[in-house]
């Protein structure tokens, strides 16, 4: 279990590296990108600290949260929620690249024994992989793509159905005046 907390560490610096890049190149966006940038290593401490209390059989006992503390943190101003948002804001290879090694942590053996000793641990790590388009071990799979409409029926009276019998085809309308041809002499 000593690799756990490395692991998560190594693939989410190389993400802030790539964040990092983009943003020292896109200044306009490089506000949102440093925020980004932050939220993950705080991710990245958190997760640590967790695994090191874990290891040392300090973890503090779960129950109510302490008088005078929220529940919850307080979600950072000025970033999105939803499905992969951070792939939307990072549109790089490098970051899909280092999502795909991030779900590939999240199911391996260590990690889902770690994640059901220590259900905590869900908490830190969800919100990262749903900001990643990610999905962890025991989510319910993601519903299924809607069906496409059906075609809408062709506007161009060639390409239509042939009519039922009895109803009289209805033809395009002739040419407006006849084309002319001259031969100058």
């Amino acid at each position: 279990m000593t690799t756990l907390a490395t692991t998560f560490r190594a693939i989410l610096s190389g993400l802030q590296a790539v964040i990092a890049q983009i943003a020292y190149n896109d200044r306009p966006r490089g506000q949102f990108l440093v925020q980004i940038w932050t939220r993950l290593s705080r991710t990245i401490q958190r997760f640590e600290k967790l695994v090191t209390n874990w290891r040392n059989n300090t973890l503090p006992k779960q129950g109510k949260p302490r008088p005078g503390r929220p529940a919850r943190p307080k979600r950072t101003p000025g970033l999105p929620t939803g499905r992969s948002w951070i792939l939307r804001h990072v549109d790089h290879y490098n970051a899909r690249a280092y999502a795909s090694q991030l779900q590939a942590f999240l199911t391996s053996e260590e990690c889902v024994a770690f994640l059901a000793e220590v259900p905590r641990a869900t908490r830190i790590l969800r919100p990262l992989a749903k900001s990643l388009g990610l999905q962890m071990h025991g989510d319910p799979p993601p519903p299924p793509p809607k069906a496409a409409p059906p075609p809408k029926p062709a506007k161009n009276p060639w390409l239509a159905l042939p009519p039922a019998l009895g109803v009289p085809v209805r033809c395009p309308a002739p040419h407006p005046r006849p084309l002319q041809f001259s031969i100058a002499r």
